[in-house]
C-alpha cells in the first residue's frame, strides 16, 4: 500500500523533517520524508496496519509548529512537477524540545537551583545563563519592572507551569498551541481583570510570554514549578538572538519580529545563507521588495502597504515591471517635539488653536510630565505624541489600550492626505486634532485608540480601491509590524474583498 501525506510547511528549514525522519527510523516503517518549497511530503509504502500504527506514533509524538498550516492525505502527487530541496549546512539556534526530549532532559539532569530560587523568592534578581545567552529573572514587581524598563529592556513573562497559567491570563487554545510549538515563540497575552492590578507585570493589560525554549531554561522552569512558582518575569540581558514574536489571523500564523529558530537559514532564491532578518531585508533593499520576492510578484502589478511603527518608510505603494516601485501615500517623519506638533495643528485654522488651549485646560495633568524626545520615526513618532496627549506612556501603551475596547465599531478619526513638494502624505495633524476633539467631548481612551486603527483601515482600503481603478492589480501585500495589530488586520481583510491580501509566512513582517 502507498500513502502520500502532505504537510504544508511554510519554511525551508529542515528541523521538522529531521524529527519525522527519527520517528520513521524508530517505527521501522517503510516510509520516506521529502522536503519541498512550502510543504513536506511523507511517502509510506508498507502494510496498511503498519502505516496506521505509524500515524498513531506521529499523532502522539510529532510536535506543533508555527509553520504548519494544513496536513492531508493526497491521492495523486506529480513528483516530476516539484523539485525536492537539498539540505544545506546551516545550524539553527533551536533546541528541539519534543515530549521525549523534555522527559529525557528532566530525568537525566539533577542540577541544584536552590541559590537562584532563594534569591528570586527573597525579591532579588537571578542572572541566569541559557543556551541563547544571559537572562535576568525575578518575581512580579512594579519596582524591578520599572527599573529594567527605564534602562530600555522589554520585560516578558516566562511560564513555568502551563497548566496554571489560565489563572493569570486569558488564553485561547490557539495561544496554547503556539506557545507549545517546537519554535517556542513569544505570544502576547492579556491579563485577567483582577491580575496585574498594581502594574507588577506590565504597565498595560498585555505582556509577551513564552515557555522554556532550551535545556537550561527547561530544567530551571521545572525546579521553579516544583517550588510552586508558576511564572517569572525576565529580560534578555545579553542574548545572541531575539526570540520570535508571533501572532495569528483567521487563516495563518504571522511572525512579527525575531531571529531565534528562524535564522540563520539558507534562502533558495538568493542561493546563500541568510544570517538575520536585517541581512535578508537589506539584500532586497526593503521589507516590501523582499515580500514581493516571497510571493513571486516582482513582475506582476501589485499594490503594497508597508506600515511599520519604527520605520521611516511606511507607505501605500504600487509595483509593476514597467514602472518599478512607486509610493502613492507616504507617512511623514515628524519632529519629536510636542510643541512643534501643537504649532502644526494650530496652523490648520483658528478653531484648532482654540481646541489646543481648551484641551490643555481640561487635562492639565497630561502636560505636567515632560515629553521625551525618543528620536522616533514614522508612526512611532506620531503615536508617541498622541499617547502623550492622552496621558499614556508611548505608542505601545496606545496600541494595548486599543485592544482593550470591547465594541465592534469606533468613531471616525480624520485620515486625510496633504501634498508636500508634489508628494502625498498622511496628515498627522488631523489624526491628533480629531482625537483631541473627541477626548474633550468625553470619549473614553479605549474607544479613541480603537478608532485610530479602524480609521487607518478605512484609509488604506479607500486608497487601495482608488488605486485599483487605475492600476490592474489583483493582489495587495501587507507587511510591516503594524499589521500584527488584530484590529487593523481583521477589519482590513474584510474590507479588501475585491483584491487578494497577501501576508508573509516564511519571514517576519518587519526588521
Amino acid at each position: 500500500m502507498e500513502l502520500v501525506y502532505k504537510i504544508d510547511f511554510n519554511t525551508t528549514n529542515f528541523y521538522f523533517k529531521h524529527i519525522i525522519d527519527d520517528l520513521i527510523e524508530d517505527s521501522k516503517v517503510k516510509a520516506t520524508c521529502k522536503m519541498y518549497r512550502g510543504f513536506i511530503l511523507l511517502v509510506c509504502e508498507d502494510e496498511p496496519e503498519k502505516i496506521e500504527e505509524f500515524f498513531k506514533v506521529l499523532e502522539e509524538n510529532l510536535p506543533l509548529s508555527i509553520f504548519i498550516s494544513n496536513a492531508q492525505v493526497v491521492e495523486n502527487f506529480d513528483f516530476d512537477a516539484f523539485t525536492e530541496l537539498e539540505e544545506q549546512d546551516v545550524k539553527l539556534n533551536l533546541s528541539l524540545l519534543t515530549n521525549d526530549e523534555i522527559t529525557k532532559t528532566i530525568n537525566e539532569n539533577n542540577i541544584d537551583f536552590t541559590n537562584d530560587i532563594e534569591k528570586i523568592k527573597s525579591g532579588g534578581v537571578s542572572r541566569f545563563e541559557t543556551h541563547n545567552g544571559l537572562k535576568d529573572l525575578f518575581l512580579p514587581s512594579t519596582k524591578l519592572r520599572e527599573e529594567f524598563e527605564s534602562k530600555g529592556y522589554e520585560v516578558k513573562l516566562l511560564i513555568t507551569n502551563i497548566n496554571n497559567i489560565s489563572k493569570l491570563v486569558d488564553i485561547s487554545q490557539k495561544d496554547l498551541q503556539l506557545l507549545c510549538s517546537i519554535e517556542r515563540p513569544l505570544i502576547k497575552l492579556k491579563f485577567k481583570l483582577l491580575q496585574n492590578a498594581k502594574g507588577e507585570f506590565s504597565n498595560t493589560r498585555f505582556i509577551y510570554a513564552k515557555i522554556a525554549d532550551d535545556k537550561e531554561t527547561l530544567l530551571f522552569s521545572q525546579a521553579l514549578k516544583e517550588k510552586g512558582i508558576d511564572y517569572l518575569l525576565y529580560v534578555n540581558d545579553d542574548v545572541y538572538q531575539d526570540g520570535l514574536k508571533v501572532t495569528y489571523s483567521e487563516d495563518q500564523n504571522i511572525i512579527i519580529h525575531g531571529e531565534k529558530g528562524l535564522f540563520p537559514k539558507y534562502d533558495y532564491d538568493l542561493k546563500r545563507r541568510v544570517n538575520s532578518s536585517e541581512d535578508y531585508f537589506d539584500e532586497y533593499g526593503s521589507v516590501f521588495k523582499a515580500s514581493l520576492a516571497q510571493f513571486n510578484k516582482r513582475l506582476v502589478p501589485t499594490i503594497g502597504a508597508y506600515f511599520s511603527y519604527t520605520s521611516d518608510e511606511s507607505a501605500i505603494k504600487i509595483n509593476s515591471a514597467e514602472h518599478g516601485e512607486k509610493d502613492i501615500v507616504l507617512v511623514p517623519n515628524v519632529v519629536n517635539d510636542i510643541e512643534k506638533c501643537f504649532d502644526d495643528i494650530r496652523s490648520i485654522d483658528e478653531n484648532t488653536s482654540r481646541l489646543i488651549d481648551n484641551y490643555k485646560k481640561s487635562f492639565p495633568k497630561y502636560f505636567e510630565k515632560e515629553f521625551v524626545d525618543k528620536d522616533a520615526d514614522g508612526f512611532e513618532a506620531i503615536l508617541n505624541m498622541l499617547a502623550y496627549c492622552l496621558g499614556m506612556k508611548d505608542y505601545k501603551q496606545f496600541e494595548d489600550t486599543a485592544l482593550m475596547f470591547g465594541g465592534k465599531s469606533g468613531l471616525q478619526i480624520d485620515m486625510k492626505v496633504m501634498q508636500i513638494d508634489g508628494k502625498n502624505y498622511l496628515d498627522y495633524r488631523r489624526i491628533i486634532q480629531s482625537t483631541m476633539s473627541y477626548k474633550v467631548a468625553g470619549v473614553e481612551d479605549t474607544l479613541l485608540a480603537y478608532s485610530f486603527y479602524e480609521s487607518l483601515c478605512d484609509f488604506i482600503a479607500d486608497n487601495v480601491t482608488e488605486i485599483q481603478s487605475d492600476f490592474n492589480a489583483k493582489d495587495i501585500i501587507l507587511c510591516g509590524d503594524m499589521f500584527a495589530n488584530s484590529i487593523l488586520l481583521s477589519k482590513l481583510k474584510k474590507k479588501l474583498n475585491t483584491i487578494t491580501a497577501l501576508i508573509p509566512k516564511e519571514y517576519p513582517l518587519d526588521y
